[in-house]
């Protein structure tokens, strides 16, 4: 490692177990050879000069703060919703792999959670820097593993769980081993807090090392990358390792009726992604010989998918640290620049039909913001201005969703849509939900003089 001045930041690199550690190792390592100091930490409470996070649900303690995803399908239980559970807003940078993560991000950008101190940045999945940054060399790798494990047959199938329970291990080597494949069986490599996870693997492990000349069981520290490399299919119950399947053009198969033990009791296997083969436990062979039958058909899909999953393919270390460094630096423009919210982008546009209409072009006005509720604009501006046309035009029902909408939109600060949704509700005679919203009101409007206007309302609608 390189000396550096006393002047240049420490680097920290927070992980709870070795796939997060797997994660943020490219990360590390091109940061060290700038000839930066960086040391590796198991807790997040620890302050750090700099610290970089990918861990579920974490706060920062550092100076400047950097936090990436945990895996490819975190809380995908909730999305798009997983920044209200996991927020990122105390973090100064917040990194995602690419357009769908991009996507799912701009649903949620007028929440604040969402929204790290200098932006978002789409900057790739830096694991698959392994794979992508010198191929060739992956190979070489890929081909070691192959050579160490005595492959028997051309064709691997992958088993990689998110969690090891219920015997699915089993299950899966039992409906498999007498087809003509070698059957790879990689668990995750679970940190020791997980103990009764771990228990649960090696009761597997042992029960199938050495029990078919076809059946291998790979060391946990190892890669998933290196066996997605060997592999011809992947099997899973829900685990991310599907999404990362894509990096090396391997089709994903989610066993849908395997149970995940994070629920007491288990639920069955959550799989919100298009691009993996569903099936369950008693269709998993037939399922498995029909995409091995028709592998050509799955690469045109798969090509597509991977271009929606991933950005800067064996780049993102690199990106990565180029924008830290600058960040760091006081560079007001990074050379990779933040994500543009869209709902700063359609705020842009509601700004210019609100000047339209201060000019008098009513028709305009209204049209260009009829076009941003169509899109479903998560601005709430639009729905707020809309519904109160409405009101003047004595559309109360139809003003009455408008103004609902804009209510949930505006977070932050829903005061004025608050004030005319009470409105509305005032003269549809609807006094009870009348004195709801002028309660929630009041908690945006300490000064209690505004609200007399709508109390006086509110009594004469119930009288």
């Amino acid at each position: 490692m390189t000396n550096t001045p006393a002047s240049q930041p420490v680097f920290t690199f927070f992980y709870t177990d070795n796939c997060e550690r797997q994660a943020l190792a490219p990360v590390a390592d091109e940061i060290a050879s700038r000839g930066y100091l960086i040391q590796w930490s198991t807790d997040s409470r620890q302050y750090a000069e700099v610290g970089v996070y990918c861990e579920h649900a974490c706060k920062p303690n550092a100076g400047f703060s950097v936090v990436l995803l945990h895996d490819l399908a975190q809380r995908h239980d909730i999305w798009p919703h997983f920044w209200h559970h996991e927020p990122w807003t105390a973090f100064d940078m917040g990194i995602v792999p690419g357009p769908a993560w991009v996507e799912r991000w701009q649903t949620q950008t007028n929440f604040k959670q969402a929204r790290p101190k200098l932006g978002v940045f789409d900057l790739g999945w830096p694991k698959a820097d392994l794979v992508y940054r010198n191929q060739e060399t992956f190979k070489q790798e890929a081909q070691k593993l192959r050579e160490q494990l005595g492959l028997k047959y051309e064709h691997s199938i992958l088993y990689a769980p998110s969690w090891e329970n219920h015997g699915k291990q089993d299950e899966f080597v039992q409906a498999l081993k007498d087809l003509p494949v070698n059957l790879l069986l990689k668990q995750a490599p679970w940190s020791d807090k997980y103990r009764w996870v771990l228990n649960n693997i090696d009761a597997m492990d042992a029960l199938h090392r050495n029990c078919a000349d076809n059946v291998y069981v790979v060391d946990r520290e190892v890669s998933i990358m290196y066996c997605l490399g060997l592999a011809d299919v992947m099997v899973s119950d829900e685990s991310s390792v599907l999404t990362e399947a894509l990096l090396l053009d391997v089709p994903g198969i989610a066993v849908t009726d395997w149970l995940i033990p994070d629920t007491n009791p288990p639920r069955p296997a959550s799989v919100p992604y298009d691009y993996v083969i569903k099936t369950v436990k008693a269709d998993l062979r037939r399922t498995v010989e029909h995409v091995l039958e028709n592998a050509a058909e799955y690469q045109q899909q798969i090509t597509q998918n991977k271009q929606h999953q991933f950005a800067h393919l064996g780049q993102s270390a690199t990106l990565i640290a180029d924008n830290i460094l600058a960040a760091l630096a006081g560079h007001t423009h990074l050379p990779t620049p933040a994500l543009k919210a869209q709902v700063d982008i359609d705020r842009t546009t509601y700004q210019q039909a609100e000047k339209l209409a201060a000019e008098g072009d009513m028709k305009l006005s209204t049209q260009m913001m009829l076009e941003l509720i169509k899109q479903e604009s998560s601005c709430w501006e639009p729905y707020n201005d809309l519904g109160t046309l409405l009101v003047s035009q004595g559309q109360f029902e139809d003003a009455e969703l408008l103004l609902e909408k804009a209510v949930l939109l505006a977070q932050e600060n829903p005061a004025i849509p608050l004030s005319n949704l009470t409105e509305v509700y005032c003269l549809q005679q609807k006094a009870d939900k009348a004195l709801a919203t002028l309660a929630k009101l009041s908690k945006y409007t300490p000064n209690p003089v505004g609200s007399i206007p709508h109390i006086r309302r509110c009594m004469e609608t119930m009288f």
